[in-house]
């Protein structure tokens, strides 16, 4: 769990993480004004979905642990420069767009294993799913192999839109890009992966 150390405010409403009745406007509100219970009910609701979009994206877990917990730092630092506390969802993605693409940017200097392809598929609550097929296993690590052939911008953006199910719009906002820039980049990513992934379909 992520874990901030300083003074929280007291409120005379006791929240608990986990009360639907602080939507996410109130909560993040709330966190501005130095009230940890707050960023961390917001960080319960994120903090998974971000790790899932990390690791598909990086293929890593150490670093795709390590981009949520700066995203996450980064978020409580810079809260105050958000504008629109009800886009906080996006903004957060946004943050953590950033630092995976950086981190695919750097990866492109260096030569870079195959990620694990366990890492792939994970569920909700984090766990890696392992494939009991051979088969399947060496499709899923063709298929990693190709993902890394694809630009950082093209593979945030696929994975955004085709692993994480936002719409061409919601990616647009999330990457502060047209909409047509999002489906240029899915366009090239799906030609380039169906290519790779010729004969294996």
């Amino acid at each position: 769990m992520f874990v901030l150390i300083t003074v929280a405010v007291a409120y005379d409403v006791d929240m608990t993480r986990h009360d639907d009745r602080f939507d996410i406007v109130t909560l993040v509100v709330r966190a501005r004004e130095g009230d940890i219970d707050a960023f961390e009910a917001l960080v319960d609701r994120y903090e998974t979905k971000l790790l899932r979009f990390c690791l598909r994206t990086l293929g890593d877990r150490h670093d795709a642990e390590d981009v949520v917990q700066d995203t996450l730092v980064q978020a409580w630092k810079s809260l105050n420069a958000l504008s629109e506390p009800a886009a906080f969802g996006t903004w957060i993605y946004r943050l953590a767009s950033n630092k995976c693409t950086d981190l695919l940017r750097r990866r492109m200097a260096r030569p870079s294993d195959v990620q694990d392809p366990d890492d792939m598929s994970i569920h909700a609550d984090g766990r890696v799913s392992v494939e009991k097929s051979v088969e399947a296993r060496t499709a899923l690590q063709h298929f990693s192999a190709v993902l890394q052939t694809l630009s950082s911008e093209q593979r945030v953006t696929w994975v955004l839109h085709q692993m994480e199910g936002l719409s061409y719009a919601e990616v647009a906002k999330t990457l502060g890009i047209s909409e047509g820039s999002v489906r240029g980049r899915i366009h090239r990513a799906r030609t380039a992966i169906m290519e790779g992934m010729e004969g294996w379909t």
